[in-house]
């Protein structure tokens, strides 16, 4: 069995493989695979400093978090809101 079950056998992806070599070129392969291996060395870097970011932010936002006076408010404004209702 194949990759994709019945639908591509060893035979297709040797096709496969060898219509791409034909329309790309064999010198022009090398070129897109260091393209492409950038490509994703780049991508995954970037994924690596969104999540220091968003590590960094969590931290800073619990540290202020902590940092904040609890606020009481006065009975009068809490009978006048449920008068209110």
């Amino acid at each position: 069995m194949g990759i994709f079950g019945n639908a591509l056998s060893g035979w297709h992806l040797l096709i496969i493989v060898l219509v791409v070599l034909v329309l790309f070129g064999a010198t022009k392969l090398p070129v897109f695979a260091k393209g492409l291996g950038q490509s994703i060395k780049i991508f995954r870097k970037e994924m690596v400093d969104v999540q220091d970011d968003i590590a960094k932010d969590k931290d800073k936002r619990s540290d202020e978090h902590l940092d904040r006076e609890t606020v009481t408010v006065p009975e009068s404004q809490t009978r006048r809101a449920s008068e209110d209702r």
